[in-house]
Order: C-alpha cells, then sequence, then structure tokens
C-alpha cells in the first residue's frame, strides 16, 4: 500500500458509471483511526479505507457510506454498496458525482 495517488492510480479505482462514477476499496475493519481513503492498495487496484468500526451487522459497512459521503460532499442516499457486503473488497456506486470530481476530492483527502 502506498499513500500516493497518482494518476494511473486514481483511473484504475475510480472509474466513470452512467449514474456517477465507480470507486473500488479494500478495507481495513478495526483500525484504531478512521480514514477514508487512507491510501492505494496496488494488487487490488483498490483505495483502501480504515475503518473504526467491525464487520459486525454491517457496522462497517454504513460507516464507509457515512464517510465516503462526507469526504464527498454529498448526501449518504448518493451512495450505494454495490458489491462486497460481506467482503473486505467493496465495490461503491456514487451517483450524481463525475469521476474527475470524486478522484478530486479524495485526492485532497490522501496525503
Amino acid at each position: 500500500m502506498t499513500h500516493l495517488f497518482s494518476l494511473m492510480d486514481r483511473s484504475v479505482a475510480v472509474r466513470p458509471h452512467p449514474q456517477g462514477c465507480v470507486i473500488s476499496f479494500e478495507i481495513v475493519p478495526g483500525s484504531s483511526q478512521l480514514e477514508v481513503p487512507s491510501g492505494f492498495n496496488p494488487w487490488r487496484k483498490s483505495l483502501e479505507a480504515h475503518l473504526t468500526e467491525e464487520p459486525l451487522r454491517g457496522k462497517a459497512n454504513r460507516q464507509l457510506i457515512e464517510t465516503l459521503a462526507k469526504t464527498l460532499g454529498i448526501s449518504e442516499q448518493k451512495v450505494e454498496l454495490l458489491s462486497g457486503h460481506k467482503s473486505a473488497r467493496k465495490t461503491v456506486l456514487v451517483k450524481g458525482i463525475s469521476r474527475d470530481e470524486a478522484i478530486s476530492k479524495l485526492t485532497q483527502k490522501v496525503k
């Protein structure tokens, strides 16, 4: 995992979608700090996210959706978990925000 969020990384982790964009995540639940995104996983070609919630009864999924919405400056209703409900690898649809806008906001978050 690297904290560098290069142009190549962005293009594989955040993809355009007719309704907005799709973001691939690799989740690390039960972390000591909440960071969405926390970096890039080059092997999984996805953003990494550290969540403080454990993956019990959807708590980690809810925390990912809430935190991603806040990071992107949109409502939680515009963030939908497409796949990975019970997996560390998740695909999220973000409605009403372009791929480039999402990349810009996520890049500001990853320092």
